[in-house]
């Protein structure tokens, strides 16, 4: 019996001692000591490496730009390319290289060829078609021209980065291009003339920026005014319900043109949002058809558009973000005035009254829409 204890002693301190191999390992004799489980139905499992014609793609791509005439460079990307799925973003990353050393100029060149795959398959943020529609944004607002043949070949490759790319198209031409006193450079007019269609089509362009974009431009908005089909609804006579600016402004909401009230042209603080008057409509129209005005003197009539949050103009006091059209020119010259709009502008919070002279007198505003 001693023995016999003596020996489970030696044991237990051998295969316990600090740097055992064993030490701390749980037996597999010992049931209840490692549990494998099974993912539950539906878990991911860990991600599995990247094939080697991912880990390889870099290296061979950077080959095709410095030589895009290398026949078996072309043919060993190509290969490389269709066996990776998902590119590492480092190899997207050459993607504007390529484009450099690929023009579209020269045809539908097999280094092109790489090019479009590449845009295919790339994720949004390092994707090089959806980058080169971002610069020749960005040098069209600065007002340098761009080839929109150019922009439009990388917007319909850009594959997982189309949304960016309209994102962008959206952020720097369309909102300019529905904002009174925005910048909307020459050079960004047949760029968004080229790149809305593919937008549209692909559910990328917001609808209230667009037909607001088509008011605000008028007889310039082309094909922009095809793609604003929202559809046609029954219209009525629709009154704020809040008045914001001069003391007696609900005079020139209040259906009886008859009364009314004098208005001056000083600016204030929230000039771009209230003008001189604002009728506020809560919640914001639907659609908003025509409007009419009665007024001595004259001035404009401006549309306060919502926005989803981080588009367009942002009103701090009130938490919203908007986009302004001029929905009417009106003379003043004392008779009704009926200003009629190009398409139906959607998600109007206010109409805003802007006086061209010192003062003028407003009578009635009146507006049609749906609720």
């Amino acid at each position: 019996m001693v023995v016999a204890l003596i020996v489970f002693v030696h044991l237990y301190v051998t295969t316990h001692r600090p740097g055992s191999k064993e030490a701390g390992k749980p037996s597999g004799a010992r049931p209840g000591m490692t549990v494998e489980v099974a993912p539950p139905s539906g878990t991911q499992k860990a991600p599995s490496p990247a094939s080697p014609a991912c880990n390889g793609l870099e290296r061979t791509l950077d080959g095709v730009v410095r030589n895009p005439a290398d026949a078996s460079a072309l043919a060993e990307a190509q290969r490389q390319l269709e066996a990776c799925p998902a590119p590492p973003v480092r190899a997207c990353e050459l993607g504007a290289a390529l484009d450099a050393r690929a023009p579209l100029a020269e045809g539908d060149t097999p280094a092109r060829g790489l090019l479009t795959t590449l845009c295919q398959r790339c994720p949004a943020e390092a994707n090089a078609c959806a980058g080169s529609v971002t610069r020749m944004l960005e040098e069209s607002a600065a007002g340098h021209a761009r080839d929109p043949r150019e922009a439009l070949w990388n917007l319909e490759h850009a594959g997982p980065g189309t949304a960016v790319a309209c994102g962008a198209l959206v952020r720097m031409a369309l909102i300019p291009a529905a904002t009174t006193g925005g910048t909307f450079n020459a050079p960004l007019r047949p760029l968004l003339a080229a790149l809305a269609p593919t937008c549209a089509k692909a559910g990328q362009l917001p609808a209230a920026v667009l037909s607001a974009a088509v008011v605000q431009q008028g007889a310039q908005a082309g094909e922009l005014a095809g793609l604003a089909t929202a559809p046609a609804a029954m219209s009525s006579s629709v009154t704020p319900q809040q008045i914001t600016g001069a003391e007696a402004g609900s005079h020139a909401f209040d259906g009886n043109e008859k009364s009314g009230v004098d208005l001056g042209n000083g600016q204030t603080p929230r000039w771009e949002a209230d003008g001189a008057l604002r009728g506020q409509f809560e919640p914001p129209l639907k659609q908003l058809t025509s409007l009419r005005v009665r007024a001595k003197g004259a001035g404009t009539l401006r549309a306060i558009v919502r926005l989803p949050p981080g588009l367009g103009l942002e009103d701090r006091e009130r938490g919203t973000f908007f986009v302004n059209p001029t929905v009417c020119q009106f003379k003043g010259t004392g008779q009704w005035e009926t200003c009629a709009l190009k398409v139906p502008l959607l998600d109007v919070e206010a109409i805003s009254v802007f006086p061209a002279q010192p003062k003028i007198s407003v009578y009635e505003v009146e507006a049609r829409g749906t609720l």
